[in-house]
């Protein structure tokens, strides 16, 4: 019978026209004549514990990145060519190291939205969130401030460090695939459609947007 073949091409067609639903997926890719980028992302405590095999607390959100030089010339790779972007309230959160998650005197981050009384703090490290989370963005006109102190009193947690470090993705300068963990924080909820994760490396500029 042809009628299967038919309703198949049908389908094919409806989902390349302009008016059709777009696809939010956990898992994403982009790619330029130097590299392929290929990214699934954890927001829940619960998937991100999965992952680790061990709890890093609520707030961290764990991006698995796949990174595929196609030249000949080794490409150096860094967890730092990575941002990801909270389009919702203009986030920005640069990737922390290990030690900076599960390490002696973490840093505790006051967050301060402009909308007053509306203020939350959270267990962050030294690098991780880019002052100010960008300030204002489309859709969302509040300025976000951020203030950081040391809490002395965090004695680190030597089994998340481990779990942290052991999957971490390396720095690098390879002409084969690199792969591993990257770990932001970012503070609230946010849906998966308004997260892009952008990279800012040595193969130029690339956004992984996980709404398809």
């Amino acid at each position: 019978m042809r009628f299967p073949v038919i309703l198949g091409v049908l389908a094919m067609c409806a989902a390349t026209l302009p008016g059709a639903r777009k696809v939010v997926s956990p898992s994403t890719s982009a790619s330029n004549e130097q590299v392929d980028i290929i990214a699934s992302i954890s927001l829940t405590e619960d998937e991100v514990t999965q992952k680790l095999g061990e709890d890093a607390g609520p707030g961290v959100v764990l991006l698995d990145v796949r990174v595929v030089p196609k030249t000949d010339k080794p490409l150096r790779i860094t967890p730092d060519d990575f941002i990801l972007l909270a389009h919702d309230d203009g986030q920005r959160s640069q990737p922390f190291d290990p030690s900076e998650l599960a390490g002696e005197g973490a840093m505790v981050e006051s967050v301060k939205t402009a909308d007053p009384g509306k203020k939350t703090s959270a267990m962050v490290g030294f690098g991780g969130m880019i002052g100010g989370g960008g300030g204002a963005s489309p859709g969302n006109p509040k300025q976000t401030t951020v203030n950081a102190k040391m809490d002395t009193k965090s004695e680190g947690n030597p089994n998340l460090l481990k779990a942290l470090k052991k999957n971490q993705l390396p720095t690098a300068e390879s002409v084969e695939p690199v792969e591993g963990y990257l770990y932001f924080r970012l503070d609230g909820k946010h849906k998966l459609k308004n997260l892009t994760v952008m990279y800012r490396g040595a193969a130029g500029k690339l956004d992984l947007e996980f709404q398809h």
